[in-house]
């Protein structure tokens, strides 16, 4: 039997070394984010803080709201502290795929599109999308009559995505977070603004200039998580079934609303 030169030696050792780092790093990368989570002992959130009552900051700059409420149940659950990632519309997927969070809570509506390239959980509230406007404007019924009308809505939101499918002769004026869109709104920079019905009427409540005029479409909010974990999404279903299904999610809606939370799971 011929005896392997050193030279080939060294070769099998160092195409040892590379196969042992590959699998190394598959190994690592097929980690579910739940072993990642509850081994760091963190789960990092990537939280919207910009859509009232939801997310936003309390007097004292730190975050509060109904989706803020809904992180510190699920860490409290995995028994870890939380790091919040404050996150925008236009950046949450973003930010779930380039792993700088662990999950996305941040009303953030499950449609198909963004489906492509996430997942996302069962859904934890729902809300009617509807139409604010003033009732100056009596040629203005519903979305079917917004033509040269301008729009102001929060960009990359569902809201966003259902105006500009059924308005698509409507002027769309996009706006980077809730308080800015609404604050356009409120300047009278735009004619309507579809946004939740459980602020709408908060609005109209307190602006008797202000009305709804009419129902854009139904909405449902998850949580996102990256494709191909199924542990780590399993483990969320299973956290919203138990939460859920014993009335958690609806209180915590009134808590913050002030309204009953419609049924969270779509009916057909």
């Amino acid at each position: 039997m011929r005896r392997l030169s050193r030279h080939s030696v060294l070769l099998v050792v160092v195409c040892l070394g590379f196969m042992a780092l590959a699998w190394a790093a598959s190994a690592a990368a097929a980690e579910s984010t739940l072993d990642q989570v509850l081994k760091r002992g963190k789960l990092l959130v990537g939280i919207g803080l910009g859509a009232p009552p939801f997310g936003m900051y309390d007097a004292d700059k730190k975050p509060t709201g109904f989706d803020v409420d809904l992180a510190k149940l699920i860490a409290q659950e995995l028994k870890v502290e939380i790091e919040w990632v404050d996150t925008t519309s236009v950046n949450r997927i973003p930010y779930l795929l380039t792993n700088k969070v662990d999950l996305v809570i941040a009303t953030f509506g499950n449609t198909p599109e963004r489906a492509k390239q996430i997942w996302f959980t069962k859904p934890y509230n729902s809300w009617n999308l509807v139409l604010l406007g003033w009732k100056k404007d009596r040629d203005i019924k519903s979305y079917k009559d917004l033509k040269g009308k301008t729009v102001g809505v929060t960009r990359g939101t569902t809201q966003d995505i259902a105006i500009t499918r059924l308005a698509p002769d409507a002027k769309i004026v996009r706006y980077e977070d809730d308080p800015v869109a609404m604050l356009a709104f409120e300047q009278k920079k735009a004619d309507v603004m579809p946004t939740a019905e459980v602020i709408a009427l908060k609005k109209v409540k307190e602006n008797k200039e202000m009305e709804i005029k009419g129902l854009v479409s139904r909405s449902w909010a998850a949580v996102g998580v990256r494709r191909g974990d199924p542990d780590w999404l399993q483990w969320l279903n299973t956290f919203m079934d138990w939460h859920g299904g014993q009335g958690k999610f609806a209180e915590m809606f009134e808590k913050w609303t002030g309204v009953e939370m419609p049924p969270a799971l779509p009916a057909y």
